[in-house]
């Protein structure tokens, strides 16, 4: 009974020694001189560069575009119109100023998860990055409701159906990007960890059928779920 025991121990020590150690502090990159930058925001610099390249592509391809739409305009077609549809259904007319933003939004967030596949830190990782989008995403709820009802008809709604619920709809307004910030956080977090562990336990086989999840399909529900809430609470502002 006792070397079973002792083997199990061995066995649960050994295992514990290969499990990699988890820090959910941000990084930083050394520039010298007692200079230091986040690796988030070195990878978050580095995806908005490739996005506005991407971007500046894509519209230079658009002079050739036609009226029946083929290729590659079929699929910027779908994507663009998708997304117009998609927020005219949850903002009404107000998505010809929301669309636009959202989907900025959206494929921040979807490149800066999406970098991990190719040997990346995502930047989604980081809190700071999560916080940041979540208070573009509280500018752009309270702009919108702001152009769309002007000051007084947004406070007159915020303290319906009395006055004693406009320090809670308020609050509640304040905290939309917080909770935003650290659901994307999390979920981005536990991903990256669940795969360290697999690959300390399983190194081979497993970690590539994870991976397809964890860096492309979680990435794509992480992106359409943020793309959901900021067009949900701009809903509720001008409702």
């Amino acid at each position: 009974m006792l070397p079973l025991t002792s083997l199990l121990l061995d066995a649960a020590q050994n295992t514990a020694s290969k499990l990699p150690e988890i820090n959910i502090m941000p990084e930083h990159i050394d520039m010298g001189g007692g200079f230091q930058i986040g690796v988030s925001v070195f990878v978050g610099w580095g995806v908005t560069l490739l996005l506005l390249i991407v971007l500046l592509l894509l519209y230079k391809r658009t002079k050739s575009f036609t009226e029946r739409p083929k290729g590659l305009q079929r699929y910027m077609e779908l994507i663009v119109g998708g997304i117009y549809n998609w927020s005219r259904s949850k903002v009404g007319e107000q998505a010809d100023r929301v669309a636009p933003v959202v989907l900025t939004l959206m494929s921040y967030v979807a490149a800066a998860t999406l970098i991990e596949m190719f040997g990346f830190p995502p930047a989604t990782d980081d809190l700071s990055c999560t916080l940041a989008l979540g208070l573009s995403t509280f500018v752009l709820v309270n702009v919108t409701a702001l152009r769309t009802l002007g000051l007084k008809q947004r406070l007159k709604r915020m303290s319906s159906p009395n006055a004693i619920v406009f320090p809670i709809k308020l609050l509640t307004d304040c905290v939309a990007p917080f909770s935003m910030a650290l659901r994307l956080f999390a979920n981005v977090l536990v991903g990256g960890i669940v795969m360290k562990l697999v690959y300390a336990v399983v190194p081979v086989v497993l970690p590539a059928i994870l991976s397809a999840y964890f860096n492309i399909i979680e990435a794509a529900i992480q992106t359409f779920v943020f793309g959901l809430l900021s067009l949900n609470y701009i809903n509720e502002a001008i409702e």
